[in-house]
């Protein structure tokens, strides 16, 4: 699936004007990149009121992303704070975050520009088109699609040289906020670029990527046809070769064309950039030596990978005893490589070796640690599972499941509850089953466990009908009532879109049924994953003619994007009605940030919900989303939200 404060004083250079609010001040008034910047903070928007300390982050941009936790203390009546910087960065943004909310400035955000030779450095108004596009969402801004796109022009005008490098960018954000006037700009872009002259192979694909912004495909590939014969051994060559690879799904052919590659990346400057990704092309083969049961073409590419430490060890090890599992293929190899991760997560756990990445705060690396441990202790203990050793088993699932997750992981909970039941006596382990149950983290084969263990006790099935129905009202009242909560009342954005078939959905014609849009791409992992659940959704209400879903296929970077979407839906025998949003233009409309995300859309034109993501249960799913369109009728009815 996949990204989301009153606003800081900025002093932007040439003008006079500040941003600063009375809650937030900080010194310098234009801090250099190195500087240590002292912030003064009073409590604001969600925060208002709330009496815990709040925590502060603050998030440098420049060179990649590196955190700096800011320990906040009260001084007459203001939290004030110590922010040091570093000499690469070129922006910083800030979350002040207490009891899960955050103090969003009314969606403006918290933002520092930093400053060389008197104005901001070079490169800190692109770090803002991305905070406004992306980063804000992580500490409670939505995207903002406009401010982005002033952020990229105040960068071309302090800095003219950025434009090169950012141009591509700028326009396709021009695009989507200046739909009418942006062809027009990308044309102008193109005869700019053609007076120039094309000198560089770079310089055909700039061309080419603009008639694609431009929808001119038989301009683009004309100029596609003409860069291969000005540079006959150009990187398009070893690009092609790199696509070539990844399609493959022969073995053998598949390794020939590795060794090629790496041969090439050697000595081959025009193909020196595929140099740093050989070690992750090689594992690309991890799946067919699998498949193949290849063992010891597995155990070469395993002793040969090129991992820095040994927990990018466990990961990969995890990763391909996961795969092994799923089919019981070589489960003591599997087993072998699942101990070693485990071992490995669970020392790390808790005394790491590894340094903390810049990105983490103390606190999310602490808790990366201990669930890349719980993850990988489920993976041990389904392994063990396979190979019905129960009870050895068990001690890895429940220190995951009820330990670490705490019970709210579903496929956790399921490693845990198949082994209890062969390990242990039934009153050992049914009350977790119904705990898991009441709280909504049970799938359909927990329950069937739960069953068993309930006819084992009671010598009988009767009154088992009543008993689970007991047991999920109290997770579906209170599921109702947290989606209550976050009902909206938005008007959805209109659109039409072609489907497999060619035909032509206009969503102003679905006035008064209730829509789901689902987007997704065949990529995206958590989307394929979702998509069991969703055909079972799409079964259940084929027969009610006010409910209509649509799959929107988005973000695809395939030539035939209708062949590629029609082939996945008809491999899998999906019966979705799949839309094909080509120039990602719906997508970026309804303003996703990550895949899948679900919109339903009530009777009346509004958003209702928004579903961002997969649970990882099909069950789960098909609850939430019938629980959704139940409330989206409802809200559309009588016009407004609870």
């Amino acid at each position: 699936m996949y990204i989301k404060n009153v606003l800081l004083g900025v002093l932007i250079a040439g003008s006079t004007a500040s941003y600063a609010q009375s809650n937030f001040t900080y010194t310098p008034e234009q801090p250099k990149a190195g500087d240590t910047i002292h912030i003064s903070y009073q409590q604001g928007g969600d925060l208002t009121g709330i009496q815990l300390l709040p925590e502060a982050i603050g998030y440098q941009l420049g060179a990649g992303q590196k955190v700096v936790e800011i320990p906040l203390r009260r001084s007459n009546g203001r939290l004030v704070g110590v922010v040091p910087t570093d000499t690469a960065s070129n922006f910083i943004y800030f979350a002040f975050t207490a009891d899960k909310k955050f103090d969003n400035n009314f969606n403006k955000g918290f933002y520092i520009h930093l400053y060389k030779d008197g104005k901001p450095k070079q490169g800190s108004y692109v770090s803002k088109s991305f905070y406004d596009q992306y980063y804000g969402t992580t500490v409670g801004l939505e995207a903002n699609n406009e401010a982005a796109l002033k952020a990229y022009e105040k960068e071309f005008e302090l800095h003219p040289d950025s434009k090169k490098a950012n141009n591509l960018a700028y326009l396709r954000m021009f695009n989507t906020v200046n739909k009418a006037e942006g062809p027009a700009r990308v044309q102008k872009e193109i005869e700019d670029l053609l007076k120039t002259g094309l000198k560089t192979e770079a310089d055909y694909n700039t061309l080419t990527s603009l008639y694609g912004l431009a929808k001119l495909p038989q301009q683009a590939k004309i100029f596609t046809d003409l860069k291969k014969e000005k540079f006959p051994n150009g990187q398009w060559v070893a690009s092609d070769a790199l696509n070539n690879f990844n399609r493959e799904q022969d073995l053998a052919k598949k390794e020939k064309m590795l060794a090629d590659i790496t041969a090439k990346a050697e000595v081959d400057s025009n193909w020196a950039f595929l140099k740093p990704n050989l070690a992750f092309y090689k594992e690309r083969l991890i799946p067919l030596y699998i498949k193949a049961k290849d063992w010891d073409g597995l155990k070469k590419v395993l002793e040969t990978a090129d991992v820095k430490d040994n927990v990018a060890k466990a990961r990969l090890y995890n990763s391909v005893a996961w795969e092994m599992q799923k089919d019981s293929s070589n489960l003591p190899l599997a087993e072998e490589l699942s101990r070693f991760a485990v071992n490995t997560t669970k020392a790390e756990w808790k005394k790491p070796t590894v340094k903390k990445p810049d990105y983490l705060t103390t606190k999310q690396w602490d808790e990366q640690r201990k669930s890349t441990y719980g993850m990988f202790a489920d993976s041990y203990a389904m392994i063990q599972y396979r190979m019905g050793n129960y009870k050895k088993g068990l001690p890895y699932a429940k220190e995951a499941a009820l330990v670490i997750a705490e019970g709210k992981n579903v496929d956790e909970n399921a490693t845990y509850a198949l082994l209890a039941a062969k390990a242990l006596p039934v009153a050992k382990y049914k009350k977790d089953l119904e705990t898991f149950v009441k709280d909504g983290k049970a799938n359909s084969e927990i329950k069937d466990l739960l069953k068993e263990a309930y006819v084992k006790t009671n010598k009988s099935e009767a009154g088992y009908d009543d008993y689970i129905t007991a047991l999920q009202k109290e997770s579906y009242l209170k599921m109702v009532e947290e989606l209550k909560k976050s009902i909206l009342n938005e008007t959805a954005p209109t659109f039409a879109l072609y489907n497999l078939d060619g035909k032509k959905t206009d969503i102003t014609e679905l006035k008064g049924k209730t829509v789901i849009v689902d987007f997704w791409a065949t990529w995206c992992g958590p989307c394929i994953a979702s998509f069991p659940g969703m055909q079972k959704a799409v079964d259940k209400y084929k027969e009610d003619p006010n409910v209509k879903f649509l799959f929107v296929n988005t973000w695809e970077q395939v030539d035939d994007k209708k062949k590629n979407a029609g082939d996945f839906i008809e491999k899998n025998k999906y019966s979705f009605d799949v839309l094909l949003d080509n120039e990602n233009k719906v997508v970026t409309d309804f303003k996703v940030d990550g895949i899948p995300t679900k919109f339903i859309i009530g009777a009346d034109g509004k958003v209702r919900f928004k579903s961002v993501g997969f649970s990882g249960s099909d069950d789960k799913l098909v609850e939430e989303l019938s629980v959704m369109i139940d409330l989206a009728k409802e809200a559309s009815a009588s016009g407004k939200a609870f």
